[in-house]
């Protein structure tokens, strides 16, 4: 080999080992790049389409639980919730810094509370509170920890949580209320439609369902008892202990389903001006 073709190939190695080098780093970087950017233009299929492919050529990456993060993040906001929760526990697991757990966990346990897994939700909000977590990590916690509590209408449990958190008088008002909402019995309930049909229900405060549940009954038990005056026993005696007795069963039951919607309702406007208190707290510097 001549030395000028010796020179050239050197010459070619020194200028184009540091392109392939630099080649390789940005084919590791473009997937998770590609993947975020994305995320943030909402086109989450495509995004996680280029996390996994990071996540199989590069399974030990040191950003393995931001990915995993970011691919739980695309699921949430398709509401997978199954799939956005697996995404999430994986990252934890993954995750080593103390605070950046801790935040995938809160993350997770938000999505817990979004899929109505309150108490999975509460099991990682228990979690990040034996860690230790850093002061704006602890009072997320606690606020989250009252969210959960607020959507099982666990009044005095999510009042003891923000009690740590914050000393709002405006937010103890807001629970004493909650506190103090009138329930209904559905027992009450149930006792009264047995008496008259429909009564039951206007307790609850249907009283158009009351109504209707009074004119249905009455007006199979004129039936029942007109044909049974006309001599007819037997289709007197069938029509009161099939359609008659039927639609007098269902009139007891709604009359519990009604007082039961009656006090969910109102624990529910309850927990939405707490929460709506909560969020103006949240907002404050």
């Amino acid at each position: 080999m001549s030395k000028t073709l010796k020179r050239s190939i050197f010459f070619l190695l020194v200028i184009l080992l540091p392109l392939f080098y630099s080649s390789i780093a940005t084919a590791e970087e473009t997937p998770l790049a590609l993947g975020d950017y994305f995320l943030s233009l909402g086109n989450y299929d495509a995004a996680i389409t280029e996390y996994k492919r990071l996540l199989f050529f590069h399974p030990d990456d040191a950003r393995v639980s931001e990915v995993y993060y970011n691919m739980g993040f695309a699921y949430r906001a398709q509401g997978l919730w199954q799939d956005a929760i697996a995404e999430m526990r994986t990252a934890v697991h993954h995750a080593t810094e103390k605070e950046k757990k801790s935040e995938y966990q809160l993350a997770l346990a938000v999505t817990l509370i979004a899929n109505q897994n309150y108490d999975l939700a509460r099991l990682e909000l228990i979690k990040v509170m034996m860690r230790a977590p850093s002061a704006p990590l602890y009072r997320r916690t606690l606020f989250l920890q009252a969210v959960a509590y607020l959507y099982q209408f666990r009044w005095e449990e999510a009042r003891k949580a923000m009690q740590n958190a914050t000393a709002d008088e405006r937010l103890d008002a807001l629970f004493a209320s909650a506190i103090n909402t009138r329930q209904k019995s559905v027992k009450v309930a149930k006792i009264l439609s047995a008496i008259l049909p429909g009564a039951g229900q206007a307790y609850a405060g249907s009283r158009l369902d009351g109504l209707n549940a009074l004119v249905l009954n009455g007006a199979l038990g004129f039936i029942a008892v007109d044909t049974a005056l006309d001599g007819h026993y037997v289709d007197a005696a069938l029509w009161a202990t099939t359609i008659l007795f039927r639609y007098y069963q269902g009139n007891l039951y709604h009359a519990g389903k009604a007082v039961e919607e009656f006090n969910e309702e109102g624990s529910r406007h309850a927990a939405e001006n707490i929460l709506e208190r909560l969020q103006e707290i949240a907002q404050q510097p």
